[in-house]
């Protein structure tokens, strides 16, 4: 590996293996397992992250088949991941656009049928093997004032990601 400088302070960085909050996504609950990190004596943290696509094609995967209701940021999530402008995924989920933008910024909660829906158009767009479990799955409600669970997202020697448990 070559040497790397920090952009901040111009000193040499240290690399290390590490889990790394994955901010970037949107989502304030998603980790990424066992990733390169890099350190700097300055204060400067950050994660080498390959194949972004591949990732977030696997948190939407942890999304899909959680048991939970989705929340406002998993909603913008799958919906940005799409590539779709929120008016034309309001109009695929049958609301209006300040119907969607009241459930992406968690100010009120879409129906069963709707938190359904999106994943089903996901799914059906994104992963259409997946389309017939989610038509199976039973929800649950996340207890109030319980943070997430957390979504752990491993990659393989290959550099594919996967929904994990929890970091080793």
């Amino acid at each position: 590996m070559s040497e790397m400088v920090c952009s901040h302070c111009g000193k040499v960085q240290e690399s290390y293996r590490g889990d790394y909050l994955y901010l970037e996504s949107g989502l304030d609950h998603v980790i990424i397992c066992d990733v390169e990190m890099i350190d700097c004596g300055c204060g400067e943290k950050s994660a080498l992250i390959p194949r972004i696509i591949a990732l977030h094609e696997a948190i939407a995967d942890c999304l899909l088949g959680q048991e939970t209701y989705l929340t406002g940021k998993e909603i913008r999530f799958l919906r940005k991941n799409l590539g779709l402008k929120g008016k034309v995924f309001a109009n695929l989920v049958g609301v209006d656009h300040a119907t969607l933008s009241r459930w992406e910024n968690d100010k009120s909660k879409p129906s069963t049928r709707a938190d359904r829906l999106i994943r089903f158009l996901y799914a059906s767009k994104m992963k259409p093997e997946k389309a017939e479990e989610i038509a199976s799955l039973t929800y649950k409600a996340a207890p109030p004032k319980q943070p997430q669970t957390p979504i752990h997202v491993l990659a393989d020697t290959r550099k594919r990601y996967s929904c994990v448990r929890e970091c080793r």
